[in-house]
């Protein structure tokens, strides 16, 4: 258990600084690498639906920093959908699944506000999942990004409102 939990911290580095990226092609990229370690961590806790579930989240991530295509994005949701749900075994592994499948539309289909916003109820369904399976280091995690991941999003809207709707400074 140690060892996961070394795996999960570092995971945690990895996913800071990806919910501190403003821009999202290297968001995408550092989210990639976050999901394949953090599918180290579930293999290593035992945590099968989430172990599969991030791993492909891994690969969804890195495919729509490629491709924006829907039929892309439709492949990734049938995948999650195939290989988790015959392994689930507990109500709350469901969350990670349904949860997954909004950020992979999300991924594929918005950018800037609305993507983080999507993620960030991504971020919720797995603070669940990881809160009830006991993984202290995931749990964490997923805290951390609901709050960074909200700073973002209100730097995002403040920043976007600040320059007005057409891109005039208020008062000019």
């Amino acid at each position: 258990m140690f060892i996961a939990q070394l795996v999960g911290g570092f995971a945690f580095l990895i996913g800071i600084m990806a919910f501190w990226q403003k821009d999202d092609v290297k968001f995408r990229y550092q989210m990639t690498g976050y999901c394949f370690v953090m599918a180290l961590h579930f293999f290593l806790m035992g945590a099968t639906v989430a172990a599969i579930g991030a791993i492909i989240n891994g690969l969804r991530s890195y495919a729509s920093v490629k491709s924006q295509s829907k039929v892309l994005m439709t492949i990734f949701i049938a995948l999650l959908i195939g290989l988790t749900f015959p392994n689930v075994e507990q109500w709350y592994e469901i969350p990670t699944i349904v949860g997954s499948a909004i950020a992979t539309w999300a991924l594929f289909s918005t950018r800037g506000i609305p993507l983080r916003s999507l993620i960030l109820l991504n971020s919720c369904c797995w603070l669940v999942h990881n809160l009830l399976t006991g993984s202290i280091g995931g749990s964490l995690i997923e805290a951390t990004f609901v709050v960074t991941n909200s700073i973002t999003i209100y730097q995002l809207f403040k920043a976007q409102t600040s320059t007005g709707l057409h891109g005039v400074e208020p008062g000019k």
